[in-house]
């Protein structure tokens, strides 16, 4: 019959009308999952596409096939951003941002324009000629230059989408990585044909997309009856995995076989004190050299530590992880903060020795002078000695005991922090110091007022700092605790002349005890620890003039429950 295309056009356009509905209906019923609507829109675009290609390959006269031509440009400009809407959506990442699609529009607008104005503009095709293909007719176009804009850009969504998927296949397995193999495999039918004749290398002179379109269809519709393309989906599994990992409290650090970071979680980034933004993309060894020696390459898992800053300490774990085809892809790198445990360890090893060594051994004293005193050979002026070593030894025992009473009131308080007001704590613990230690001239110097963040008990702290002067600082010692404020933290010297706080003393504070070098007391080890508790520091300088000991607080905020 005149007119009407040959059987096998008509077959193949009516195979891809079907293929196309089918899909169509059949992601209309998963439009609840990401990039399923994205999906329907595409494919109702194409199914219109290829409709009005059957009219424009079954019309009679030349300027039908051209309006319908200039219609079917309504469908190509709608293409690639519905495919990239698709593949964003799909695999979850950001779609263009504002200024992006703003210049999408003005090249899509143009690009329709330029092929529904011709011949009054020749932007978009300088000619049009119909050329016969057998028993078929068909438009020849010359392009013109909006048309290879519009191509470039074309190519870029399409080939920025496929890069998307690709990216979640190399970390997809099972019916995941099947998935994106289907998706890549259709997107290559369509897009090789279409660039071979955009370009001029196709043997042919019709535009054959539509009828790849056909097996492009099939090939989701078998993605998703084979796979689950919307019931087994990337998004989910991506989504959960970025949730588990940014909301860990350990932190997780990704870094390849080259050696450059990855991924940084923000618990990571905090322990390593690097913003994520500025370390990802780097070498290691650049932006972390101190802690890429403690993680050194291996092939196999490793554990070890790292002392960050202030006095917090990290179990580290390195744990490579490979692909059977490609070997060693990189390590993966958990910081668990073990600084709490390693304090308690130390905390029971102090009171350890102190039960074993020194209460023991104050009770061996009384005990022995109890017995001077119950013998009855004894004369009066012994017994009068062994009273008073007695009495001696046993408010040192009671010393002891009120230390470790403050230690167990702040390992109960030991996550408060609360704003104090310095200056009069300050005045109240030199008071008493002045009172309990009358040969000591203790002076105070800083501001009227300054508030700090520290531990409930801080007037424990700093009383024990400034009696450790007063009882070790000699006959009639001199104390000046003098108090300087920055915007940020507070800073409170402590200094007396007193003979010097010995080195195996400061040595076992800041190295830790052992069965051969411990501190002779615990108050020097109550402070650091509230100093500590309070997240703050504290650092001891002993000669033979005397010892500076230097806390700094962080400075408290307006909004900081203040406690006078």
């Amino acid at each position: 019959m005149a007119g009407v295309p040959p059987a096998p056009i008509v077959l193949l356009v009516g195979v891809s009308l079907a293929a196309l509905c089918v899909a169509r209906a059949f992601v209309n019923r998963r439009r609840d999952r990401p990039g399923a609507t994205e999906l329907g829109a595409l494919l109702a675009v194409v199914a219109t596409w290829c409709g009005l290609y059957a009219a424009q390959l079954a019309a009679t006269t030349t300027a039908t096939m051209v309006f319908l031509y200039q219609l079917i440009y309504l469908c190509i400009v709608a293409v690639p951003p519905l495919w990239f809407l698709f593949a964003s959506s799909y695999t979850g990442r950001q779609s263009l941002p504002l200024l992006g699609w703003l210049v999408a529009g003005i090249i899509s607008v143009a690009y329709f324009l330029g092929a529904l104005l011709w011949p009054e503009t020749t932007l978009v095709w300088t000619d049009v000629a119909v050329v016969s293909l057998g028993s078929l007719r068909t438009l020849s176009l010359e392009k013109g230059p909006v048309f290879y804009v519009f191509i470039g850009y074309t190519y870029v969504l399409l080939l920025w989408g496929a890069v998307r998927i690709g990216r979640h296949a190399i970390t997809s397995h099972g019916a995941l990585w099947n998935q994106t193999r289907v998706i890549g495999v259709a997107l290559f039918i369509v897009l090789v044909p279409n660039a071979a004749f955009n370009l001029g290398f196709a043997p042919f002179k019709f535009d054959p997309t539509p009828f790849v379109f056909t097996l492009s269809v099939l090939l989701f519709v078998i993605a998703d009856l084979r796979y689950g393309l919307f019931r087994a989906h990337p998004l989910a599994r991506d989504v959960a995995r970025e949730h588990v990992i940014e909301e860990m409290v350990d932190g997780v650090l990704v870094v390849d076989r080259a050696n450059i970071i990855t991924d940084v979680n923000p618990a990571a980034a905090t322990a390593l004190d690097v913003s994520p933004q500025s370390v990802i993309g780097e070498e290691l060894d650049a932006v972390l050299p101190a802690f890429a020696t403690r993680i050194e390459s291996s092939d196999s898992e490793i554990e070890t530590y790292y002392h960050a800053s202030g006095d917090v300490t990290y179990d580290v774990r390195v744990s490579p992880f490979s692909r059977p085809r490609n070997g060693l892809q990189g390590r993966i790198v958990t910081l668990h903060d073990i600084s709490e445990a390693r304090q308690r360890e130390e905390r029971l090893s102090v009171l350890n020795r102190i039960l074993r060594h020194d209460i023991r051994n104050g009770l061996n004293v009384v005990g022995g002078f109890a017995d001077l005193v119950a013998d009855t050979d004894t004369n009066a002026e012994m017994r009068q000695h062994a009273a008073s070593r007695i009495k001696h030894r046993t408010d040192e025992l009671l010393d002891i005991a009120e230390k470790i009473r403050a230690i167990e009131k702040g390992l109960d308080r030991q996550n408060e922090r609360q704003s104090a007001e310095l200056m009069g704590v300050l005045r109240t613990v030199t008071d008493r110091i002045d009172q309990d230690w009358p040969a000591t001239t203790v002076t105070l110097s800083g501001p009227d007022e300054v508030t700090v963040l520290t531990t409930p008990i801080v007037e424990s702290l700093f009383h024990n700092l400034v009696e450790n002067a007063a009882e070790h600082g000699g006959q009639s010692p001199t104390i000046d605790v003098e108090v300087t404020a920055s915007d940020e933290w507070v800073t409170v010297e402590v200094a007396d002349d007193g003979p010097g706080i010995p080195k195996k003393e400061l040595d076992a504070i800041e190295s830790g005890e052992t069965q051969l070098a411990h501190a002779s007391g615990i108050g020097l080890w109550l402070v650091t620890w509230l100093v500590r508790q309070s997240s703050g520091t504290i650092e001891f300088d002993a000669t033979d003039e005397g010892t500076v000991v230097t806390v700094r607080l962080k400075r408290a905020r307006p909004d900081d429950e203040t406690v006078a």
